[in-house]
């Protein structure tokens, strides 16, 4: 049985989340070798599967675009008779180790004169009237080079995203030779609709008279799919594999225009942003990032916690965060090309489930985000389109927006959209968050729901209602008392919401008036891109990151 460790961020109606012990997978660590003066990397590669041999371990995975890149050997190791602690502290004894960490869990977040195109729903997408994207398509409405990945639970083919999707470039990790389970599929068996929904929101086809569109009509979407039939947590070497795949894809592909990679997944780890530096996990994105070739756009998380600080209590199922934990890949640091998402409702308000505060660069409509999904669901729903909410929800309207700008502006660096789309953004859209009383109200409405359905199903007394309502807010008080300080004082992003119009007009300015850098950083701005997009499922009684 496969370990699991990350999860995807979206919010359906609830925050659940399924059980699951420890932070990471007992047995395997992911381990850095240092590649010996004057030894190429394949022949070093050799030398590390000797290596853990060498201890009672095997290396059960090299990723090679990665390790090329680094001119260090990132390699997953498995030992049968050890801990991960054991194997960790016999992997850091040897000197040929730079570094060695857990394969964590990580999860995903729950789901849930301008130019108009003429699918029937689009006008229901509120979030693309927000961000402007309308303005946009008067120029432009995507090109057919530029391409998005969506690394998450796979994108379903949908007719009103088949036309967009680069189906030769779909990979699936769960789909390996070796001791890796082939049972699930290809990239195209979404069991869980959230990457489809998220595929719709960058690049549904606009204008096909269907359904609805996404930010850019004309985007090709590259699927990576990093989750297993469950879709809910998975260890993050499924995620490292997908970055080494996407790595070996621009390496071998130098002229491709890769606008960004959507993550909506994470893992919420008790190491801190510093730590976190020395971290393999960090240093898989690190290598990425250094290849200056894309964005990586994370989700926030749905967490309702400050990004980039520790969290103050436990999550309500206590699964899904623990106090004192940070929410990664949105904590990471030091990433020039990574971009943080926050939510956004449609009143201008934060969404309630946010995580919020400096470290998250960009806001973004993720509240009641009606986009495709996938009919093949495990539960048996069979919708083709529907609405959910979370930062996973938000995520996606930055990365069609960084499509629909390298569209007009094909040579335009990751920091050059990135600096346009930060710069751009509109700070007068850029609410205080309200922790506390955002979740001490989605508790109580919570827990009013299955009072009443008890009440209905005989198992509560009618009378007893106001008394258990009343109970309910004190324990909603009482779990989040720690945040009701922070309400009011701190803001969604660090930049405000999304403005397409405004990032498309800047970028003119930017790559032409020498306003902007490859390094990712204009007028003091670093460069980010959204990742996780926190989300939760309703209905399903599983947290999804």
């Amino acid at each position: 049985m496969k370990s699991k460790v990350f999860a995807l961020l979206f919010v359906l109606t609830g925050i659940c989340s399924p059980a699951w012990s420890g932070t990471y997978a007992e047995g395997e660590a992911l381990a850095v070798f240092r590649v010996p003066e004057g030894v190429s990397v394949s022949a070093a590669s050799v030398n590390v599967v000797e290596a853990a041999g060498e201890i009672g371990a095997s290396v059960a995975e090299t990723y090679e675009a990665l390790s090329e890149i680094e001119g260090k050997i990132i390699v997953l190791v498995r030992s049968p008779s050890m801990s991960t602690e054991e194997l960790i502290a016999t992997l850091k004894a040897r000197p040929d180790v730079i570094t060695a960490s857990p394969n964590y869990y990580a999860h995903r977040q729950s789901f849930t004169a301008s130019r108009v195109p003429n699918d029937p729903s689009a006008d229901l997408c509120w979030g693309l009237k927000a961000i402007h994207a309308p303005d946009v398509w008067e120029d432009i409405t995507g090109t057919r080079y530029i391409y998005a990945c969506v690394v998450d639970t796979g994108i379903y083919r949908h007719p009103d995203l088949t036309d967009n999707i680069a189906a030769e470039y779909g990979y699936n990790t769960q789909t390996v030779s070796g001791e890796y389970d082939v049972r699930f599929g290809s990239w195209d068996a979404d069991f869980q609709g959230h990457g489809t929904h998220v595929a719709g929101t960058i690049g549904a086809v606009g204008n096909n008279g269907i359904g609805v569109a996404g930010v850019n009509w004309n985007v090709r979407i590259i699927p990576v799919r990093v989750f297993d039939v469950e879709n809910a947590f998975e260890t993050i070497n499924y995620e490292i594999r997908g970055l080494n795949y996407i790595a070996g894809l621009l390496r071998r592909n130098p002229d491709m225009k890769l606008a960004a990679l959507n993550f909506s997944l994470g893992s919420a780890l008790p190491m801190t942003p510093s730590e976190m530096q020395s971290d393999v996990y960090y240093m898989a994105y690190q290598a990425l990032d250094s290849l200056n070739r894309t964005l990586i756009v994370v989700a926030a998380g749905n967490s309702g916690v400050e990004a980039g600080a520790p969290a103050l209590f436990d999550a309500p199922s206590g699964n899904s965060f623990k106090t004192g934990t940070y929410h990664y890949p949105a904590a990471f640091t030091g990433l020039n090309n990574l971009i943080v998402v926050g939510a956004m409702a449609s009143d201008d308000t934060a969404a309630f489930f946010t995580n919020w505060g400096d470290k998250v660069d960009i806001a973004a409509p993720g509240q009641s985000i009606l986009s495709t999904y996938s009919p093949i669901k495990i539960d048996g729903a069979q919708e083709m389109y529907r609405v959910l909410n979370g930062t996973s929800m938000a995520a996606p309207h930055v990365t069609g927006a960084a499509a629909l700008l390298m569209s007009a502006y094909p040579d335009a660096t990751p920091g050059q959209i990135k600096a346009a789309l930060l710069e751009g953004a509109n700070k007068d859209k850029n609410p205080f968050v309200y922790p506390y009383a955002g979740f001490v109200k989605w508790y109580v409405a919570r827990k009013t729901r299955e009072i009443d359905a008890n009440i209905e199903s005989g198992i509560t007394p009618p009378e007893s209602r106001d008394a258990e309502i009343a109970q309910a807010r004190r324990e909603a008080e009482e779990l989040y008392a720690p945040y009701e300080q922070l309400d009011g004082k701190g803001r969604v992003s660090r930049t405000g919401l999304l403005d397409v119009k405004a990032a498309y007009e800047l970028l003119e300015e930017i790559v032409h008036g020498g306003n902007g850098s490859s390094s990712g950083c204009s007028a003091g701005i670093p460069v980010i891109i959204v990742l996780l997009a926190g989300m939760y499922m309703i209905g399903r009684g599983k947290f999804r990151a």
